[in-house]
C-alpha cells in the first residue's frame, strides 16, 4: 500500500437524539407517545474531505439524522429491537464507504426499577455479505484455483456459480476468459475487502496497464455488497447478471 492511499478513518457520532413514538401496544388509539433516545456512530475515510474542505466529499450526518427522525418520530412500532435495526440499515445503505456502525436506542423508564431499557447494535457483531466475481484468461484454471484458496483465508464462501468460458467483450484480440462468482460473508468492510482483493491480485502477478481490459492472471471484483449492486459495469457483462440472479435472486437489477 502506498502512503498516499492509506485511509484516514474518522468517527462521526450523533448522541441523544430525542424522539417520540408509539411502542409495543395493541390499541394505538388509546396509548400515548413514548420517549425514545437514539445515538449512532460510524467511521468513514475522510481523506478527500480533509483535502477539499467541501461538503460534497463528506458523508452527511445531517441527512442521515433527518431520515431517522422522519422514519421514527411519531410512528408506531412493537419492538425497540426493530427500531434499532431500521436505523442500522438506514445508515448502512447511505454510503458504501460507511463502516463500524453502532446504533443505540433507549426507552427511558420502561421498567419500574430501571432508568431505561437499551438496545444496541454494533457492526463488529455482524457479518457483511458480498458477491465476488472472478475472471482469468492467463492460465485460468491455475489462477482461479489459487485465488479461491487465498480468498478462503480471509472470507467464508457460502455458495458459488459454475465457472464458464466467455468471449472477451471490450478488447477482443485476446484469449477467452474463464469467469465465475462466489457469495461470501465477512466481517471486513467494503474498503477492507477491496484492499484484500487487490492484494490477492498482486500476489498472483496481476499486471495493471493503461488498457484495463488487457489479458490478466486474475480479476477479482466486488459485484454486490450487503444486497446492493456495487459494480457499475454489471449491465455491460451479461454473465455477471446471471451470476447475481443465481446467487442472490432477491436483488433487483436495473
Amino acid at each position: 500500500m502506498k502512503l498516499n492511499s492509506i485511509p484516514k478513518l474518522t468517527t462521526i457520532k450523533v448522541e441523544n437524539l430525542r424522539l417520540r413514538a408509539y411502542i409495543g401496544f395493541v390499541d394505538w388509539e388509546k396509548e400515548k407517545l413514548q420517549d425514545l433516545v437514539v445515538s449512532y456512530s460510524f467511521k468513514y475515510d475522510t481523506t478527500n474531505a480533509t483535502k477539499s474542505d467541501d461538503v460534497i466529499d463528506t458523508i452527511d450526518y445531517k441527512k442521515i439524522t433527518k431520515k431517522i427522525i422522519e422514519s421514527i418520530d411519531n410512528q408506531k412500532f412493537n419492538l425497540i429491537e426493530y427500531v434499532a435495526e431500521l436505523i442500522y440499515k438506514m445508515i448502512q445503505n447511505e454510503h458504501i464507504g460507511i463502516q463500524n456502525i453502532s446504533v443505540k436506542v433507549e426507552k427511558p423508564h420502561a421498567l419500574r426499577f430501571a432508568d431505561n431499557v437499551l438496545v444496541e447494535i454494533n457492526e463488529n457483531d455482524r457479518y457483511n455479505s458480498a458477491m465476488i466475481a472472478l475472471g482469468s484468461n492467463i492460465d485460468p484454471q491455475q489462477n482461479i484455483d489459487a485465488a479461491l484458496k487465498l480468498l478462503s483465508q480471509h472470507v467464508e464462501c457460502i455458495n458459488k456459480t459454475e465457472f464458464i468460458v466467455t468471449k472477451p467483450l471490450k478488447f477482443e484480440n485476446q484469449a477467452d476468459f474463464v469467469n465465475g462468482a462466489i457469495l461470501i460473508i465477512t466481517k471486513k468492510s467494503y474498503n477492507e475487502l477491496w484492499r484484500t482483493l487487490r492484494a490477492i491480485e498482486t500476489s498472483l502477478k496481476r499486471e495493471r496497464t493503461e488498457n484495463k481490459n488487457a489479458p490478466r492472471t486474475i480479476d477479482l471484483d466486488i459485484t454486490t455488497f450487503n444486497g446492493k449492486i456495487t459494480d457499475s459495469e454489471i449491465n455491460e457483462l451479461p454473465f455477471l447478471i446471471d451470476f447475481v440472479k443465481y446467487l442472490q435472486p432477491e436483488i433487483e437489477i436495473n
